[in-house]
């Protein structure tokens, strides 16, 4: 009888059990501890990194509390808690979703219930053909990165007196999803955007906004991290638009009516398929098309199971092939022409190299290992020429950057590494610029400026996340991740902002383009044209007295 009262007595929710079964909960505090320690305790130094392993602690700690749960109470107890947990995460499901993630692996949750914004339409009659619309000026930029593809505008002053001239932003409008950047010559806008299952290369009017003509490519390109949409942004030269899709089609178009002149398929090129093609390179095509002597140089990549060609030469006005260069699979960054030792060349990064390349046939000139991975520890960032024999590299994902310097005998060419460093310009969708023997870069989101002759940093601190930069005369002008635009003093000395202004919203990875006093910037929802107020010669003057 005396055993029955006291098993009544006891608490109905416990479990009689062995010491080991309280081991999840000490491993689940565990979890926790380290969460703390890792967002803390120490210095971060990828936040997409950090990030991932924030999660995977918090599951793992959920998962071993519900466990130690299964171990130390009663099965109605867990079994309720684990019902309600799968009832919340229906019921948030059901109210939200996640729109896409950010460069930090931060994902941006919304209503299902939001209305998704109107896109513009094209208007046929808009269309003009009009000579002085399209007309080239000196302060075009006609492609990724600008004229010289570097990031570099030397002759442009920005006003950064915002407070007695402030910017004002033109037009503000939505549009269609993909990382491109825009391309401008006279009035003229050009970029690529997804709508529905196809990819548009489209022409806008600088000044309005206005949707001028766009031309379709059949396809779509989507991953749950990259987000949908072209990446490409296109190349405006003698009166055409070049015009990469995230697929396959390379396109050649009128310029002021978009008419198709020709195209070149970069599957059936490169002899893979596209589940192939992106099962080795998963964000999809994103190197621009670069036009030199008449060629369009641009990445190819193939088949993962065979060896892939780096680089494909076009004729510019046929789109007949002229040559293919390199053996390794492509990358996410941009040929760029530059001229080391007197010799214009290609320099192109592959998925784990350098690689240069003469004009005129890709022979290749020289190359260095730059190891990485399409599908995992990408390379993205431009290699920039530092002077007549020194270029830099630079990438994310742990990559870090080292300068090379280029040597030239009469039968050969080499390169040699000055420094080296896992820890600085840690550049993940970004490039470099530089000033005065100083290169700017973000790093891990960060900006960071270095001294090249010695390879050390001088300072880091600004966090503008994974935008873009460009060095407009002595000032950086950023277009934060946050859609905000940021001018920074390019000074070696210490970080001193200028002024600040948000324009559009968040995920803002698209490089921006500045076409004379006009910054023509956008990311995967919207594009905004922003009127910078520029220097004059009587401001100079005045600020020299």
């Amino acid at each position: 009888m005396s055993n029955r009262i006291s098993e009544m007595n006891e608490n109905p929710t416990q479990k009689k059990l062995a010491w080991w079964g309280f081991v999840p909960w000490v491993l689940a505090a565990c979890c926790v501890l380290g969460l703390i320690w890792m967002r803390f305790g120490t210095e971060v130094n990828d936040f997409g990194f950090l990030n991932v392993i924030s999660y995977l602690l918090i599951i793992a700690a959920a998962m071993l509390s519900l466990l130690a749960m299964m171990l130390t109470t009663r099965l109605r107890v867990w079994l309720t808690v684990l019902l309600g947990l799968i009832a919340a995460g229906a019921v948030f499901l059901t109210l939200f979703r996640i729109d896409r993630v950010d460069s930090e692996i931060v994902p941006k949750i919304v209503w299902r219930s939001t209305k998704v914004a109107e896109l513009p339409k094209s208007n046929d009659t808009a269309i003009l053909t009009d000579d002085a619309f399209f007309a080239p000026r000196d302060t075009d930029y006609p492609q990724f990165l600008g004229k010289n593809g570097d990031a570099t505008l030397p002759t442009g002053e920005i006003e950064t007196n915002w407070s007695e001239h402030p910017p004002k932003i033109a037009w503000k409008q939505p549009i269609g999803k993909g990382w491109s950047g825009f391309a401008v010559q006279g009035n003229a806008a050009y970029t690529m955007e997804q709508r529905d299952k196809e990819e548009w290369v489209s022409c806008y009017n600088a000044d309005s906004g206005e949707l001028l003509w766009h031309y379709a490519i059949p396809g779509l390109h989507f991953n749950p991290l990259g987000g949908a949409g072209p990446r490409a942004t296109p190349a405006i030269f003698e009166g055409c638009i070049y015009a990469q899709s995230a697929v396959s089609e390379l396109v050649c178009l009128d310029m002021q009516t978009g008419k198709l002149i020709w195209s070149f398929d970069m599957l059936k090129a490169g002899n893979t398929t596209q589940a192939d093609f992106e099962s080795s390179v998963t964000w999809g095509r994103s190197a621009s098309p670069i036009i030199v002597d008449g060629k369009v140089i641009a990445a190819l990549g193939g088949n993962s199971k065979s060896e892939p060609k780096s680089l494909v030469a076009l004729d510019s006005k046929t789109g007949k092939e002229v040559w293919r260069a390199g053996n390794s699979q492509i990358s996410y960054a941009t040929p760029a022409v530059v001229t080391l030792l007197g010799q214009a060349q290609i320099l192109y990064i592959s998925e784990s190299a350098l690689t240069a390349h003469a004009i005129v046939d890709g022979a290749e000139l020289w190359s260095v290992k730059w190891p990485g991975h399409s599908n995992s520890d990408a390379n993205v960032s431009q290699p920039i020429a530092i002077d007549d024999s020194h270029v830099l590299l630079s990438k994310g994902y742990g990559g870090g950057s080292e300068l090379l310097k280029i040597s030239k005998t009469e039968s050969s060419w080499s390169a040699d590494v000055v420094w080296k460093s896992e820890g600085i310009l840690r550049t993940k969708f970004t490039s470099c610029v530089i000033k005065d023997g100083h290169a700017y870069g973000l790093n891990d989101g960060i900006l960071e400026c270095v001294n090249l002759a010695t390879g050390k940093r001088t300072w880091k601190k600004g966090r503008y996340r994974h935008g873009q930069v460009l060095l407009v005369g002595d000032t950086l002008l950023i277009t934060a991740e946050n859609g905000s635009v940021v001018l920074v003093a390019a000074d070696p000395k210490e970080l001193r902002e200028l002024a600040l202004l948000p324009v559009i919203g968040d995920v803002t990875w698209n490089t921006a383009a500045l076409s004379g006093n006009r910054l023509l910037m956008r990311n995967s929802d919207e594009a905004a044209c922003v009127i910078l107020p520029l220097k004059t010669a009587t401001t100079k003057a005045a600020k020299s007295e």
